[in-house]
C-alpha cells in the first residue's frame, strides 16, 4: 500500500503543471540572530506591515496545483500569527503530503497549539517539526543569542514526544548547521541528540548562502566528509516511529542529496540538472518569487512579485524575466550546495534513481 502512494505521489508531482515543492517564508521576524542566516538582512529589517495578509496565502494557494512538500520557514515561523491557517490553506488547495517547519524551539506553547492543531485537522498530511540544535547548552546558546534556548528546546522537545505517541502523522528531528563555527563540535552534537533525544532523523546542513560573515563557510572539506559518513550511519540505524514507506525513501534521498554535495564541493560544477524556477521555488513573506534560498537576496535573479500578478505563480512563471532566470542557471551550470534544491533535482532526475535505490536498503 505504501508503496503505491509513492508512485501516485510521485505521478502526480511530475504531472503538476505548478512547482511541487514550495518553500514558503511566512515571516521574517525572528527571535534569534544566527551568524550563519543567509537571511540576516532581511531578519534585522523585519516589519510585519510588508508581509503577506492572510487572504494573499489563501489567493497564492489557489493559483497552485498540487503540492508534494511545502517547507514553511522564515524568521521563526512560530512567530507568525494565524500559522495553522496559513498552512491549512495549502493543505486543502494543494493536497500537501508533507509539511516541513524548521523552528529554534524557542516558542514552546505556540509550537505545541500550531502542531496538534494540524495534526488533528489534517491526519492524511505528514508533518515534521525540525529543531535547530548547532551545540550544547550555553554553545548553542551563545551561538543563537538567545539564553536559555537551548534548554527550550529540550522542553518543547519532551511536549511534541507526547504529540507523536497520540498522532500518526508528525516527525521529529533535529537539524545541524556545519560551519567553521560547528565544525570541531559536530560530532558531540551528534552523539548528544543520538543519546538524549528520540529524533526520526537527524539532518545536517551546510552554511550557505549571503552570511554575515564569509569565514563562517570556510570549512575543512575532509572534515565534512566525516561528517557526511556519521550522518548516513546515523540515519541507517535509526527507524522512523511510523511505519510509511515514502518517510524511508525521504531518509534515502537525503543520503544521495548528502553524496552530491560533497561532490559539488570537491568538483566545484553541477552534478544534476537544475530543477529550480520549475519544479521548485521559494516564496518569501512578501510574495517575492525567486528560484532559491542562494538568491532570495538577489533582485537579478527575482522571478516575480505576486501581489503584481494576480497571485498567479503560473503567470510569473511565464513572464520573461522569470524565463531570463531559469535559462540563466542552465546555461551556467549554476552549483550550489542548497539542500532542498538537491534533493528536488534527485526526484526528478532518473540517473539518481539507482543511487536512492542503493541507500533504501541500507535505511531501516
Amino acid at each position: 500500500m505504501f508503496k503505491k502512494n509513492v508512485l501516485v505521489t510521485m505521478a502526480k508531482s511530475f504531472l503538476s503543471t505548478t512547482p511541487s515543492y514550495v518553500i514558503l517564508y511566512v515571516t521574517a521576524v525572528c527571535n534569534a540572530r544566527c551568524p550563519y542566516c543567509f537571511y540576516w538582512k532581511s531578519v534585522a529589517e523585519a516589519n510585519r506591515l510588508n508581509e503577506l495578509k492572510l487572504d494573499e496565502f489563501k489567493k497564492i494557494s489557489k493559483n497552485f496545483k498540487k503540492i508534494t512538500y511545502l517547507t514553511i520557514t522564515g524568521g521563526e515561523p512560530f512567530l507568525r500569527p494565524n500559522l495553522d491557517e496559513i498552512i491549512g490553506f495549502f493543505i486543502k488547495n494543494n493536497q500537501v503530503e508533507f509539511v516541513s517547519i524548521p523552528t529554534n524551539g524557542g516558542m514552546s506553547d505556540n509550537i505545541l497549539l500550531v502542531t496538534e492543531k494540524l495534526l488533528k485537522e489534517y491526519p492524511q498530511t505528514g508533518f515534521r517539526v525540525a529543531f535547530s540544535i548547532d551545540g550544547i547548552g550555553q554553545e548553542h546558546d551563545q551561538l543563537r543569542g538567545v539564553p536559555g534556548l537551548f534548554e527550550k528546546i529540550l522542553q518543547t522537545y519532551q511536549k511534541l514526544l507526547v504529540l507523536r505517541k497520540k498522532y500518526g502523522n508528525l516527525n521529529i528531528d533535529a537539524t545541524s548547521v556545519y560551519s567553521s563555527f560547528t565544525e570541531e563540535r559536530i560530532f558531540k552534537i551528534f552523539e548528544y541528540v543520538k543519546e538524549n533525544m528520540k529524533v526520526d532523523n537527524h539532518v545536517m546542513n551546510l552554511a550557505r548562502g549571503d552570511v554575515k560573515d564569509p569565514v563562517i563557510k570556510d570549512i575543512n572539506i575532509k572534515r565534512y566528509e566525516e561528517a557526511v559518513k556519521r550522518v548516513e550511519d546515523i540515519a541507517c540505524n535509526t527507524r522512523v516511529n511510523r511505519k510509511d514507506f515514502r518517510l524511508k525513501l525521504l531518509k534515502a534521498i537525503k543520503l544521495v542529496m548528502r553524496d552530491i554535495i560533497l561532490k559539488t564541493l570537491k568538483q566545484k560544477k553541477m552534478i544534476l540538472p537544475c530543477t529550480t524556477g520549475k519544479r521548485f521555488v521559494i516564496i518569501n513573506e512578501k510574495g517575492e518569487v525567486y528560484p532559491c534560498d542562494i538568491f532570495i537576496n538577489h533582485p537579478d535573479k527575482l522571478l516575480g512579485k505576486l501581489r503584481e500578478h494576480n497571485y498567479d505563480i503560473k503567470e510569473i512563471l511565464k513572464s520573461s524575466q522569470a524565463k531570463k532566470v531559469i535559462k540563466w542557471v542552465k546555461n551556467t551550470k549554476c552549483h550550489c550546495t542548497f539542500e532542498c534544491a538537491l534533493q528536488n533535482n534527485i526526484v526528478f532526475n532518473t540517473r539518481s534513481y539507482f543511487l536512492v535505490l542503493k541507500k533504501i536498503f541500507k535505511v531501516k
